[in-house]
């Protein structure tokens, strides 16, 4: 027996509905034709009127079970005509599309792990109704130097956690009033039962279809992260000589951090800008991402002023899988690299963009395998659960993740029928396509004028290569002469 309920008053609507849970983005429903159920009483549907506020509390109940709770997010065209009847057409979102819209937030993750950033950050949303659920991390341990919030979502915050861990975040719904924030590695994530592609498993858990796609829209085996500013990989000294009356020093490259400064071989007090108006003490001072530091008191012409200091440089790190270039080259007897890059300045850390690159090619590095299973009144799995798949095809035989789900309610004269529809990725990619074209020159900042210049990155692969599995990570310091000016038109050569 199907329920609704809007902000506490029973309402009809039709009796066909679909439920859409998905793994990241809020979960759906269409409720068409609802009105009070008050009006079954004189059947009055021409005089009666009634007006849903935006974002009542909305929960669905199916035999007495929830299985929905959020709110009324549009509503569609609601006839005034006396003549028809005053029905309305609702769209409700889950609670999870507060993470998305609700409070932004404004603190500095320092120096703590993985956990203690998830609990910071639910922490921030907890009057939403959000708790921290089951983290089972490989790397929960992992350190983030400092990483600012400042206006970003919860939503934003958790997929940057998840990319520098390599990990999934999904939420779970405890009750009605409370949603949890889970993150697992792939290898620590529930696992369900195997799908056995046999007659005794069809019949037992009442499988209706089993089908199959998949799609390459987005996928890479080159990935280029780009970042305007992280942290350098090494430090940088310089030495300065005071002229007697200037307090200001110019350096080299902006500051990201200063390690020490020395004066005449003695050691001084730096403090940066922040701490100085908060009154500490200090000889110098500087802020982060200019390209000077300051006295605090003239100094001697000719004093030796030596730096020692962490620069911002803008960062870009590439990675390969080469074992996918070969065989598509192999394939196509062309050249097999399939490039995509992402510009990332929520990372100052070329370490961080490192991860996220590796994050990019593990989830998008291989064709997206949609397995859908169609089940008739028995619910099998759950969102965030990884299953094998026993299938007939070697190709298929792998493991997948629940990607996404969906409940239809089906009436058919006073019988009800239910069914689930699963679509499970073998990639464990949880991110849903912007659209089906590539969308990366509407990055670029503007047209290029004749005789105008741009930046050309050539790759090279001989400065540093990392293995991470079959992943090969080549790390291009801004820094080296991997950067050309050429004008419009001119011959590309290196």
């Amino acid at each position: 027996m199907l329920q609704v309920l809007i902000n506490g008053e029973e309402f009809v609507c039709d009796k066909n509905i679909t439920i859409k849970e998905d793994f990241l983005s809020p979960s759906s429903t269409i409720l068409n034709n609802c009105y009070p159920k008050s009006w079954e009483e004189n059947r009055d549907y021409l005089t009666g009127f009634f007006y849903v506020k935006d974002y009542s509390k909305c929960e669905i109940y199916y035999d007495n079970s929830l299985i929905f709770a959020g709110v009324v997010k549009n509503s569609g065209n609601i006839s005034l005509n006396p003549r028809q009847p005053h029905f309305a057409n609702f769209q409700m979102l889950d609670y999870k599309t507060f993470l998305s819209e609700g409070t932004t937030l404004d603190f500095v993750i320092a120096n703590k792990n993985v956990i203690k950033a998830i609990n910071m950050v639910v922490a921030a949303i907890s009057d939403y109704g959000f708790e921290v659920g089951n983290i089972s991390l490989e790397n929960a341990n992992q350190i983030i130097g400092a990483y600012s919030t400042l206006d970003k979502s919860a939503y934003d915050v958790f997929q940057y956690l998840a990319d520098i861990t390599q990990s999934r975040w999904y939420t779970r719904r405890i009750n009605k009033n409370t949603i949890a924030i889970d993150f697992y590695s792939i290898d620590l994530m529930n696992v369900a039962n195997t799908i056995e592609y046999t007659e005794e498993y069809f019949e037992n858990n009442n499988i209706q279809d089993i089908s199959y796609s998949f799609n390459t829209g987005d996928y890479r085996n080159k990935q280029t992260i780009l970042s305007d500013e992280v942290y350098a990989s090494i430090n940088t000294i310089e030495t300065k000589y005071a002229n007697g009356y200037n307090t200001e020093f110019t350096t080299e490259q902006k500051i990201g951090k200063i390690n020490s400064i020395f004066v005449n071989d003695v050691e001084k007090v730096v403090i940066t800008s922040k701490e100085k108006e908060l009154g500490i003490e200090g000889d110098f001072y500087y802020t982060v991402g200019n390209q000077s530091f300051t006295s605090l008191s003239t100094l001697n012409q000719g004093d030796e002023v030596q730096i020692n200091y962490v620069s911002l440089v803008k960062g870009r790190e590439v990675i390969y899988n080469n074992e996918e270039v070969n065989r598509i080259k192999s394939q196509i007897n062309r050249n097999g690299i399939i490039s995509r890059y992402e510009k990332r300045n929520d990372s100052t850390s070329s370490k961080e963009l490192q991860a996220i690159a590796q994050t990019y090619l593990k989830f998008k590095g291989k064709a997206e395998i949609i397995l859908k299973i169609v089940t008739f009144n028995k619910d099998i799995l759950k969102i965030g659960e990884q299953v094998k798949f026993n299938a007939p095809i070697d190709e298929l035989i792998s493991n997948y993740m629940v990607k996404s789900k969906e409940i239809q309610i089906i009436q058919s004269n006073d019988e009800q029928f239910l069914f689930y529809t699963y679509s499970l990725s073998n990639s464990y990619n949880s991110e849903l396509p912007v659209n089906y074209f590539d969308n990366q020159r509407s990055k670029n900042t503007g047209n290029i004028s004749q005789g105008s210049f741009i930046t050309r990155n050539i790759d090279i692969s001989n400065n540093c290569t990392l293995y991470f599995s079959d992943l090969a990570i080549t790390e291009i310091p801004v820094s080296s002469n991997n950067v050309l000016n050429a004008p419009l038109n001119a011959p590309f050569t290196q």
